[in-house]
């Protein structure tokens, strides 16, 4: 075999085994060279990383699927991003703080699997997706937008979020949360405006806030209450001392009888019904009165036995 051709089969062999590196593996993009490598790749094993260094517009050909996640943070020369033939993200996509970033086309994408994240690209005034029927995760879309557009969006898993300038329009998105397209919370807000729908964390915040307003003023009016009450007691003039009053008789008295009222008619008393059983009573036939006597009087006699005649007797009544 001639040496040349030998050269050019192995010179074929790197490329080939060169994209095969590129389209199985995780990459990171400084420049539309490094976005040409990717050409040959269907799909990609890893995760796609445009660097703080690109700029101006990036261009990815033939890619249909990343299977980790497409990342853009802090590029600020990155002017625009083209992924034409892009249908699924298994990753997050996210785009934040592209200060010059004016282009976005995603026209193939339909699945994002983590959630998608387009924050902080003041320059940025058009989103359309005009194929993405599903993202699972959060669905975060904050910048100076003047039209964001998701005519075939059917499932959106987690919160979402969208802000964008006094133009924008929220009707479109609200339709889609009519027909139960948002799982989680949702909230559209043009800049300067109300918010067209609030989540439920951001109702239980204004529910809280009400709560503590109305018990701040409560505490209020008690405090007010309480201080003027003090100052009332302490304002209380001393109890004057009471002094007799000297009442004329003359004058309270009537001058004539016509003014005396009569006196009321004394009814007899009702005899009270008897309690216990009746008690035996005396009938007064049968009571006699005892006559008074005086009472008898008892008489002593002294008896005199004569003469004693024993030693041992002696008279009642002799002479000591």
């Amino acid at each position: 075999m001639p040496i040349h051709l030998l050269a050019i089969f192995a010179g074929l062999w790197q490329l080939v085994m060169a994209d095969s590196n590129n389209c199985s593996s995780s990459v990171t993009i400084s420049s539309q060279s490094d976005a040409n490598d990717l050409a040959n790749c269907d799909s990609i094993d890893g995760s796609v990383t445009i660097a703080s260094s690109a700029s101006g517009t990036l261009t990815f050909n033939n890619i249909e699927e990343i299977k980790g996640s497409f990342t853009a943070e802090g590029a600020a020369g990155l002017t625009g991003l083209i992924m034409p033939d892009l249908d699924t993200i298994k990753g997050a996509l996210t785009l934040d703080n592209l200060g010059t970033l004016t282009t976005l086309t995603m026209s193939a994408l339909s699945d994002v699997a983590s959630g998608i994240t387009i924050t902080g690209n003041s320059k940025l005034k058009t989103i359309s997706v005009a194929n993405l029927e599903k993202v699972e995760g959060q669905l975060k879309l904050t910048g100076a937008f003047t039209s964001v557009s998701l005519p075939s969006l059917e499932e959106v898993t987690g919160e979402t979020t969208i802000r964008g300038s006094k133009s924008m329009s929220c009707s479109a998105l609200n339709t889609l949360q009519s027909e139960g397209v948002y799982r989680g919370s949702y909230s559209c807000v043009a800049s300067g405006s109300s918010g067209s729908s609030l989540g439920p964390a951001a109702k239980g915040g204004i529910a809280v806030g009400v709560i503590l307003g109305v018990l701040l003023i409560l505490c209020a009016i008690w405090f007010f209450l309480r201080g003027r009450r003090s100052r009332k007691d302490r304002n209380i003039p001393p109890m004057a001392s009471l002094s007799p009053t000297v009442v004329d008789i003359d004058e309270k008295l009537p001058n004539s009888h016509n003014s005396l009222s009569p006196l009321p008619i004394l009814k007899p008393p009702v005899p009270r019904k008897p309690v216990g059983p009746p008690a035996a009573q005396l009938d007064g036939r049968s009571i006699y009165e005892v006559p008074t006597t005086s009472t008898p009087v008892c008489e002593y006699h002294e008896l005199d036995a004569g003469p004693v005649l024993s030693s041992h007797q002696r008279p009642i009544h002799s002479e000591a």
